[in-house]
């Protein structure tokens, strides 16, 4: 017998052989010809094409509408003191200003030194306007920011709140106007910048507020179980976006239509999730039915499969792909056996429609096939905001048109993800391998024990991830020889584990929450240990992060407990 994540459904070749890439691309143009911005006229006509399509093979549809904090940029420009015009993009959630005068400073990259330079002027950036750009922008003091990219003017949103925001969070809605602008204009604004100081006026215009925007899930019921995988792509886009997310929303269709025809075959259950408010609220599609569904979401999905962005003209590299660490093993074994290469998952970054965390819900890929590697602005930024530097140049422009799409790269990306789901659905044992979690677990703690030395001791955690990790080796061992009649107990046993470990590692404690759109390292809550060597252990600020490292090590060391409980009833199940 194989292990589970070794596991390869029977229907894959037959499914397979009937993915059509003709069907893939008229997807594509249907969704792709009308511009969708989050609660337009247009994302209604792909949400309700998307609906036709659907019910046409037989899928429960539910769709609503729900009310979503969305923001929608519309002009942003800045006159020079000569009276020259530079037209720029502004972003989602900027606030708008009316010609805001000030003087403007070349900051660089934007590093904190750099920033506060610009305190109460206008801070010149390179790079992409990301939302820890901008916040750290925003704090420094900075009036406003005007990011200059290279070649192409990319959409961004730079806003740090996932989904809605809260009252716990609303204080960091932007407060300061950004604007970006093409690499020639930067250059001429630095340029200026050699002759002498240099106001200019700034102009933004954007539409923020509380906007009803769709909400649709369609429905395959598994013969054996209720237990579910939630496959999401957004419908909403920038501009057209054939590519960003008309491929992907194809790609569901169509994997939607395959399944549908041997839905007597599935043992497990299949929600098909299209989202609005990626693009323009911060994943607020996801984020509120995380909050909505959180219950079931928790008792019964087994996978959150994620797509964005396939088909890609040029986007042959499948060498970085992403999962959380107990379904890293099944996906680097679905991208092999489909496309031949052998990539290697990494952790996930915060992005994407990730917001099912906090519910303890694995979840693999986002983007997927990517640009053989590249050294460029923009996948130099990317690999540092979502960990992947395959994007290519007309990602979030007014380019991601139908031409970009290449059918046989769509087909091969709708494979890989076809394949992911059959096994997820069908494997008699859940496909989780959560020794990848141990490890990485037991790594953190040994770096941040490294880090903080004498001054704080991460004995208790470090022990208990030891022997997690021991021992999920011993389970992992025994799994390919579960006897039917204990499948039950070993399923419950497995998403128990998943339950404890990904929001261990992938949240900063809140399950109920959703953490901000900035990077989130593993064990978050313990990462103050890093800093206990530049603080005076007498001083306040030492004793403070020693009370907190405490609790935190409490709360880690309870979870890693609870885990070993559940890794003891699995052993205990196999004697």
């Amino acid at each position: 017998m194989t292990a589970p994540w070794e596991y390869r459904d029977p229907l894959e070749a037959k499914l397979a052989a009937e993915v059509s890439a003709p069907t893939l691309m008229e997807h594509v143009r249907t969704i792709g010809a009308w511009e969708r911005e989050s609660g337009s006229a247009g994302e209604a006509q792909a949400f309700d094409y998307i609906e036709r399509s659907l019910k046409s093979y037989g899928l429960e549809v539910e769709r609503r509408q729900i009310e979503a904090y969305i923001s929608l940029p519309l002009e942003g420009r800045v006159r020079l003191d000569d009276g020259t015009i530079i037209e720029g993009l502004t972003h989602s959630f900027s606030p708008s200003v009316d010609g805001l005068q000030a003087e403007v400073v070349d900051v660089g990259d934007g590093t904190p030194a750099e920033l506060a330079r610009a305190a109460g002027k206008i801070a010149l950036v390179r790079g992409l306007a990301t939302p820890g750009k901008a916040w750290a922008a925003q704090q420094a003091g900075t009036l406003a920011q005007i990011f200059v990219a290279l070649d192409h003017l990319h959409n961004m949103i730079v806003t740090t709140i996932w989904g809605a925001p809260t009252p716990e969070t609303a204080w960091r809605i932007p407060a300061t106007p950004c604007l970006s602008v093409l690499g020639a204009d930067g250059e001429r604004l630095r340029e200026r910048l050699t002759r002498g100081p240099l106001r200019v006026t700034l102009t933004t215009r954007v539409r923020t507020g509380w906007t009803p925007i769709p909400h649709l899930v369609g429905a395959l019921a598994g013969r054996g179980e209720d237990r579910f995988v939630l496959f999401s792509g957004h419908v909403d886009a920038w501009h057209h976006g054939a590519m960003d997310n008309g491929a992907a929303n194809a790609t569901m269709l169509e994997i939607a239509r395959l399944l549908a025809t041997r839905r007597d075959a599935l043992a497990r259950g299949i929600r098909f999730a299209f989202w609005s408010g990626h693009s323009h609220g911060r994943y607020a599609g996801s984020a509120w039915y995380a909050d909505h569904a959180w219950r079931e979401l928790h008792a019964r999905c087994v996978l959150h499969l994620n797509v964005d962005s396939t088909g890609a003209r040029g986007a042959t590299d499948y060498s970085v792909l992403h999962a959380t660490e107990d379904a890293q093993s099944l996906a680097e074994a679905a991208v092999a056996d489909v496309t031949g290469q052998r990539g290697r998952a990494r952790r996930f970054s915060r992005a994407g429609d990730q917001s099912f965390w906090g519910a303890g819900v694995p979840s693999a890929f986002m983007s997927l096939s990517g640009l053989p590697k590249q050294d460029t602005e923009l996948s130099r930024a990317m690999e540092r905001l979502v960990g992947s530097a395959g994007f290519p140049w007309w990602w979030h422009t007014k380019d991601d048109t139908v031409d970009k799409i290449d059918a046989d790269v769509l087909a091969l990306d709708t494979k890989v993800y076809l394949a992911t789901a059959l096994r997820w659905l069908n494997a008699p044992v859940l496909p989780l391998d959560h020794r990848r979690a141990a490890r990485s677990v037991l790594t953190e703690l040994e770096a941040l024990q490294a880090a903080a030395g004498a001054r704080f001791d991460l004995t208790p955690a470090l022990d208990t991830a030891r022997a997690l990790a021991e021992r999920l080796e011993r389970v992992a061992a025994a799994l390919d020889r579960v006897e039917p009649a204990r499948v039950e107990g070993v399923n419950r046993g497995l998403l128990r584990l998943s339950r404890i470990l990904v929001p261990l590692t992938y949240t900063s404690g809140d399950r109920f929450a959703h953490d901000l759109a900035l990077p989130l390292a593993p064990l978050a809550g313990l990462q103050r240990a890093r800093e206990l060597a530049t603080l005076d252990p007498g001083g306040d600020a030492f004793k403070f992060a020693r009370v907190a490292l405490v609790r935190e090590c409490n709360r880690v060391v309870h979870a890693l407990d609870s885990a070993l409980s559940v890794t003891d009833d699995l052993l205990e199940d196999r004697r």
